[in-house]
């Protein structure tokens, strides 16, 4: 099942790296996991979100809740780029669904019934009481306010062939099949313009100016506004995915994390 997450000013468009550095990291330590969770990401408060099958589930030092909605189907895109109000979509049913930080249900927005014709390819939150939405059926970017539940068009995606989409609460990313990375503000107006120049396996943009990757089982940290890529030192081998979060780095490999310092250039 593939999951979108999401967790991210100036314009910036490069297109070479000059030579590689490295950035050497610090183990914190190591936590394990359930042999079918999934990690998703890490919070600044570091509570820990991982999925098993259409349960979605957040650990913290004292508790943990959990989520599901099994009457939906399968849950597609988990959004937690704002831990207060987790964003779920629903695919199969094309419903959003929006809960506290405690998983309680808050609001269930069902497309089909209320616009026809918006198909999302994403879905997350933005600043106030707005969602970003990408509309699949024409590749339009909407604004939809949960108060006055009006939908408001900002842009129309001109790239085809779009392969990633991510987003903070005040910038929407999209990643080209051809590894272009682009990115709007909330108006519509062109942040970022970026040619990654190599594939990847994992890709989470921080802000507008910085990103990390996973390719080949290594992890690189890209500095967009200086033209500058950075190998992540550690001592995985294998790496099914990673999350960075306010200076540390946690790697998901056999059924475990392992979480590691950095200090980013």
């Amino acid at each position: 099942m593939k999951i979108l997450l999401t967790i991210l000013i100036g314009l910036v468009t490069v297109f070479t790296y000059p030579q590689q550095a490295q950035i050497n990291a610090t183990l914190l330590n190591t936590e394990a996991l359930k042999e079918n969770e999934v990690f998703l990401s890490r919070d600044l408060f570091d509570n820990i979100y991982t999925l098993e099958g259409d349960v979605l589930r957040k650990q913290s030092k004292y508790s943990t809740n959990k989520f599901s909605l099994p009457k939906f189907g399968k849950l597609t895109q988990v959004d937690l780029s704002n831990p207060l109000f987790p964003v779920l979509y629903y695919g199969d049913f094309r419903t959003i669904v929006i809960t506290s930080k405690e998983f309680s249900l808050l609001n269930t927005i069902d497309l089909p019934a209320r616009f026809p014709n918006l198909d999302p390819a994403y879905v997350a939150s933005s600043t106030g009481k707005n969602l970003w939405i990408v509309n699949q059926a024409n590749r339009s970017v909407v604004m939809y306010n949960l108060s006055t539940l009006i939908l408001h068009t900002i842009t129309t995606i001109k790239e085809t062939g779009i392969k990633t989409y991510q987003s903070n609460i005040n910038n929407l990313y999209w990643v080209t099949d051809t590894n272009v990375i682009n990115g709007i503000d909330i108006h519509g107006n062109e942040t970022v313009k970026y040619n990654l120049g190599t594939n990847y396996d994992q890709i989470q943009i921080v802000n507008n100016e910085q990103l990390f990757f996973l390719f080949n089982n290594k992890i690189y940290f890209v500095d967009m506004a200086k033209n500058k890529q950075y190998e992540i030192k550690i001592q995985e081998k294998t790496i099914k995915s990673f999350f960075y979060n306010t200076q540390k780095l946690s790697i998901f490999a056999d059924h475990k994390l392992t979480n590691y310092q950095i200090k980013l250039p």
